[in-house]
């Protein structure tokens, strides 16, 4: 009988939680950097949250560090896209754009290479569970 309580005791107190697990934050911050293609073009490895906050119920700030490191190398992802543009150049085109967005923001990069990245992220509680507050701006 007291074991019994004490499992329904330690249930009651883990639903209860007003944090997201380590896991929980992997998966969001995963989901808004792997976005739109982005898993093909790289992963992201070592993730560890280095701290959090907890603001009131349902907002949480964590501090995370992560690698991203790429699959395929800039000058890949362009034989790609003339592959592409030759099939399909309306297609080609909105790959070029990509292409060149990744650019702006990663510079020269080739397969291989690691960008370490260090971020704070805010969550929130939703009635799906925690999201990234940045997926419901409007």
């Amino acid at each position: 009988m007291r074991n019994i309580l004490f499992v329904l005791l330690l249930i009651i107190l883990t639903a209860c939680t007003s944090i997201p697990s380590d896991s929980e934050i992997k998966i969001q911050v995963a989901k808004s950097v792997l976005h739109q293609g982005g898993e093909k073009i790289f992963a992201l490895e070592n993730f560890h949250k280095l701290n959090g906050v907890s603001v009131d119920e349902s907002t949480y700030i964590a501090e995370v560090q992560y690698d991203l490191v790429f699959r395929k190398g800039l000058d890949e992802l362009t034989a790609e896209l003339k592959e592409q543009s030759s099939q399909s150049p309306l297609a080609a085109l909105g790959a070029g754009m990509e292409i060149l967005g990744q650019l702006m923001q990663y510079g020269q990069f080739k397969a291989g290479d690691r960008l370490p990245r260090h971020e704070k992220h805010k969550l929130i509680k939703t009635e799906q569970g925690w999201r990234l507050a940045k997926d419901f701006t409007l």
